[in-house]
């Protein structure tokens, strides 16, 4: 997953989120309750059934399944918006992809990823739907705000520009949250 391979396109009015799609740390069931109460379609990629075999049914979004890296790429490059409202994460690389291909990102209001991502992402009680709701509305409506904060994020990682600043500082936040643990 090199960090040139993810560039923004032209975005489209979607909320996208991908991940283990099974486990409710990943929490993607609070999209799917709260996605019709957003103005925009929300699209969710990854696997739904977990190890076991078990898992819990995907309903109120469009349900992409596994998709392959290129067509992954592809669907956050259009997204305007990626939503990844886990209840644990320790660092989450869907979120880096995500800023790297210009999302606005809205994340679950834990201390990981509110200490890595800082000020470039607008975050949501994991435990409050109507939090995620009220955030992704936010960022739906208010176009300059959801640029300012796609920006943020795609600067972060980009370290003006360069791939090798971008993988520093992804095996430093990396380090640090394993020193943590």
């Amino acid at each position: 997953r090199c960090p040139v391979a993810f560039r923004p396109a032209p975005k489209e009015p979607f909320v996208f989120s991908a991940g283990r799609l099974w486990d409710p740390a990943k929490n993607v069931a609070a999209l799917c309750e709260i996605a019709s109460a957003i103005p925009w379609p929300v699209v969710v990629a990854g696997d739904t059934a977990g190890p076991d075999g078990g898992g819990r049914p995907i309903e109120g979004v469009e349900l992409l399944g596994r998709i392959e890296p290129a067509r992954m790429r592809d669907w956050l490059a259009r997204a305007s918006i990626y939503a990844m409202p886990a209840r644990y994460e320790p660092f989450g690389l869907s979120v880096l992809e995500a800023a790297l291909s210009g999302c606005a990102l809205v994340l679950g209001d834990i201390p990981s990823l509110r200490e890595v991502w800082g000020e470039a992402a607008l975050y949501a009680d994991p435990f409050d739907d109507g939090a995620l709701a009220a955030a992704l509305r936010r960022l739906a409506g208010d176009a300059a705000l959801r640029e300012r904060i796609a920006a943020a994020g795609h600067e972060r990682w980009r370290g003006h520009g360069s791939p090798r600043a971008a993988a520093s500082v992804l095996r430093d936040a990396l380090l640090s949250l394993t020193l943590r643990s």
